[in-house]
């Protein structure tokens, strides 16, 4: 299956148990690349057949995948 890269977003309230938030997010499959505390966002890769699970991550308030841009020429 297909890696899928995608940014998470953690739920204000949840801010304080950023760390927390991160390391459910890698239970769940989720291959973290950067954490932006500061930010509220976690940056990464997941198998596209896990996505689903870190809407389920208490904590995360939103799953983002990763759009790729094209330049038209």
């Amino acid at each position: 299956m297909a890696q899928i890269r995608l940014t998470i977003l953690v739920h204000e309230t949840w801010l304080d148990r950023y760390l927390d938030v991160v390391e459910r997010c890698r239970q769940a499959g989720m291959k973290v690349e950067k954490e932006l505390a500061t930010l509220g966002a976690i940056t990464g890769c997941i198998e596209q057949d896990r996505l689903a699970t870190l809407t389920d991550v208490e904590g995360v308030s939103a799953v983002e995948p990763q759009r790729t841009s094209r330049t038209l020429r």
